[in-house]
């Protein structure tokens, strides 16, 4: 089933996406890296609520929060290296 997006919604859509873009929260203390309010910032619920308006998804970009600014490791050190390690059958 597709649904027919008029002109005006694409725009309102394409507007709440940037907002979305802009306002993430990067910081290690929880607030927008854009207006300095408690994530999620006002504009941010109101760009989520034009997408729950017409049933669409915002796109997501990687990396867009930027994990490194809050210390977040690079590499995965978690249980997934550990179950898939190798064991050395010489040991």
């Amino acid at each position: 089933m597709s649904v027919f997006l008029s002109a005006v919604v694409r725009e309102q859509l394409d507007f709440a996406q940037m907002q979305l873009d802009r306002h993430v929260a990067p910081s290690a203390d929880g607030r927008c890296g854009a207006c300095g309010e408690e994530d999620p910032c006002s504009l941010r619920r109101v760009a989520l609520r034009v997408f729950g308006r017409y049933g669409r998804l915002p796109r997501r970009w990687p990396g867009a929060s930027r994990p490194e600014q809050v210390s977040t490791p690079k590499t995965w050190n978690g249980w997934l290296q550990a179950s898939t390690a190798v064991e050395d059958p010489t040991a």
